[in-house]
């Protein structure tokens, strides 16, 4: 009865919080009307749905993925090609981003699914390089290294600072959440914790391995995209930078900071480091990296359940 109790307190008071977090998140722009600041957290909600993405895949699914970049670059260059060429509209563009993306991811999953552990992460990684080497060379369609430029943003809206930074803040809550749903809350995200615990005695009990597999694949890279195309908007630029194996490396140390099997916690450790490095930067470039990679050693080392599992705590 007072475990009962307890539970049903702890709930109550992570949703208040949960709450409270949403209203001071909408309040921002009102409170701070530093544009940089306000741009800077838009761009770290949207490594948030990215890093979220990953850890879907990677955290549920137990599926290595070193092209997750690949990804969030290929909704990007989709999204903004059918904008500009075919007048989409960016509300749909996200969409049109993120299913690109994942029809990418299934392309990639088909023959790398078939390897495991650092074979499959380097097929990805693979995957990953061509594409950017195509985006750069393919000047005639993606304008190569001088990026593909869009004058083009979300209809219905005005096309400032504090407009794109409620965009994304209300497609970061409904992408993380359904993330989390999908993960926690579903019979497919029981699914592929089953895979990531043993896919071997999965298979016997006559789970359809592949399948669940690419459908992880297509789920996370569909984030992914959408996240790409929510990034093509609101810089209206989109470079092969978008595809560098960087960006993968940073996504993997915000899951892994955040804690990795968590879909919240990548996301808040998505926006805490994005932050931090935006103003580190002004200080220097390797400041960023520097602080990056000790916070990653100490999680690793003191905290290996990452800010879920202070959270948690």
């Amino acid at each position: 009865m007072n475990a009962t109790i307890s539970a049903t307190y702890s709930s109550r008071r992570a949703g208040l919080l949960w709450v409270a977090a949403l209203l001071l998140a909408l309040l921002l722009p009102v409170l701070i009307t530093n544009n940089f600041i306000i741009h800077t957290l838009t761009m770290a909600l949207i490594y948030a749905i990215l890093a979220s993405s990953w850890d879907l895949l990677f955290g549920y699914a137990g599926q290595s993925s070193f092209g997750h970049a690949g990804f969030f670059g290929f909704g990007a260059y989709a999204a903004a090609l059918l904008t500009f060429h075919t007048g989409l509209s960016p509300w749909l563009g996200l969409f049109a981003g993120g299913a690109a993306a994942a029809l990418f991811a299934l392309v990639v999953g088909t023959p790398s699914l078939r390897l495991r552990g650092v074979y499959l992460a380097l097929a990805t990684l693979a995957c990953a390089e061509m594409l950017r080497i195509l985006v750069s060379n393919w000047y005639s369609l993606t304008r190569g290294t001088l990026g593909f430029s869009l004058d083009t943003s979300f209809p219905g809206i005005p096309n400032d600072t504090a407009s794109h930074y409620y965009v994304v803040l209300m497609t970061a809550v409904i992408s993380i959440a359904s993330m989390y749903f999908l993960a926690e809350r579903s019979r497919i995200g029981l699914v592929l914790r089953a895979l990531a615990t043993d896919d071997i005695r999965a298979q016997a009990l006559g789970m359809d391995i592949l399948k669940m597999k690419l459908l992880a694949f297509a789920v996370s890279g569909f984030f992914a995209g959408f996240a790409g195309a929510l990034y093509a908007y609101v810089i209206q630029l989109v470079t092969p930078a978008e595809t560098a194996s960087s960006i993968t490396i940073l996504v993997i140390a915000m899951a892994t900071i955040g804690g990795v099997g968590t879909i919240v916690g990548p996301a808040i450790a998505a926006i805490v480091i994005h932050v931090v490095t935006e103003f580190l930067h002004l200080g220097g470039t390797v400041y960023d990296q520097i602080a990056i990679g000790l916070a990653l050693m100490l999680f690793v080392l003191f905290l290996p359940q990452g800010i879920a599992g202070l959270l948690r705590r």
